[in-house]
């Protein structure tokens, strides 16, 4: 089955080693919200306000989820303590679009998606069938590698830190492109190479109806 997709927005971000002002003090005035936030959920909020997201259905990805609390946790198995309630409730793969859906006041669904390398052709295939509905999707996927433990062992590629978004809804145009013709962008983990991929080529063809085979 193919799903033709009118993709009306599109924004990303990627640092080399962290993203830089995501505008957290003003996006979450909340001091108590705001100090639990994660990585992936200052930069999903940031590129929901970029994109003007209001209560549009969520599909989310993420291969590698809460990288830093997931750590956490398991230095705290390691030396037989008791871990912190909030990286307990910040590893579960959903705390972005949590935080967010709290945030915005967004009572629409959230679906998360996780499949490996995978994680971006899967996010992008389920919010184009979710599409069907005849709802708007925001689909947006983040990852990030900004980790102190982890630099030693990093082989994350140039971009250690990378988040890219999309509002998207069926269309019942031919598709002038088919995703899976895109090159995946080499510089970004492959969770998001793909949607990077296809970020990129937006920006030079914001008209595209994009092909999506399911």
């Amino acid at each position: 089955m193919t799903i033709s997709l009118e993709i009306s927005k599109t924004a990303a971000l990627f640092a080399e080693k962290r993203v830089e002002d995501l505008r957290e003090k003003e996006l979450t005035p909340n001091m108590m919200l705001r100090r639990r936030l994660t990585r992936n959920a200052k930069m999903l909020i940031f590129l929901a306000d970029k994109l003007g997201v209001k209560n549009e259905r969520i599909v989310y990805g993420s291969n590698y989820g809460e990288l830093k609390e997931s750590i956490s946790i398991l230095e705290n198995i390691f030396a037989h303590t008791p871990p912190s309630p909030t990286d307990f409730q910040n590893s579960v793969y959903n705390t972005p679009s949590a935080y967010y859906s709290i945030l915005s006041g967004n009572t629409s669904e959230i679906l998360c998606v996780s499949n490996g390398d995978e994680t971006g052709v899967s996010a992008i295939k389920t919010a184009a069938i979710k599409s069907l509905d005849g709802d708007e999707i925001f689909l947006v996927l983040c990852e990030s590698f900004d980790i102190e433990e982890l630099r030693a062992l990093n082989s994350c590629g140039a971009m250690c830190e990378s988040a890219v978004a999309f509002i998207l809804k069926k269309s019942e145009l031919a598709p002038d492109i088919y995703f899976d013709a895109l090159k995946p962008a080499k510089q970004f983990v492959p969770s998001t190479a793909q949607l990077m991929s296809l970020h990129n080529f937006l920006q030079e063809n914001p008209k595209a109806i994009i092909g999506i085979t399911c």
